[in-house]
């Protein structure tokens, strides 16, 4: 007979993704922005001349997405692609000048939902949880090869 704490973790896990990303995109709908283009815009914020395809990667997202999403920020003029100099295959992905700005509110409002999420509860018990879903993480990666 399986534990219930094994049956109810998981759903657990899946309700809390829900409704982190709930909150998340409640606040980016009010910057005119969606989950996915705001991560996307963060990740380029972090890291700017990434290719589309190691943002992708990064995003774990298919190219086809990928590019609706830049399409979008790039109507938007949030970013920029530019040709890589060595390579004219691959396209650089940059922040236009008012794109910093917008990716300040966004990093402020994911630090603010982070301490609103984490209210009460103790760095230990976070770490302890990282660890059991890290741990997850690895039998899940064993089964795919």
């Amino acid at each position: 007979m399986t534990d219930p704490v094994h049956n109810d973790f998981l759903p657990a896990v899946f309700g809390l993704v829900r409704g982190i990303r709930k909150r998340f995109n409640a606040r980016a709908a009010a910057m005119e922005m969606t989950y996915a283009r705001a991560q996307a815009l963060l990740h380029i914020s972090a890291c700017e001349g990434l290719s589309q395809a190691e943002l992708a990667e990064r995003l774990e997202i298919r190219t086809p997405s990928m590019n609706r999403t830049l399409d979008h920020l790039e109507a938007a003029e949030l970013i920029e692609r530019r040709s890589d100099p060595d390579d004219k295959r691959l396209r650089r992905l940059f922040l236009t000048p008012q794109a910093h700005a917008k990716a300040e509110r966004i990093v402020g409002f994911t630090e603010e939902l982070r301490r609103e999420v984490y209210h009460d509860v103790t760095p230990e018990e976070l770490a302890q949880a990282l660890e059991t879903l890290r741990r997850i993480q690895q039998n899940l990666d064993r089964m795919e090869g």
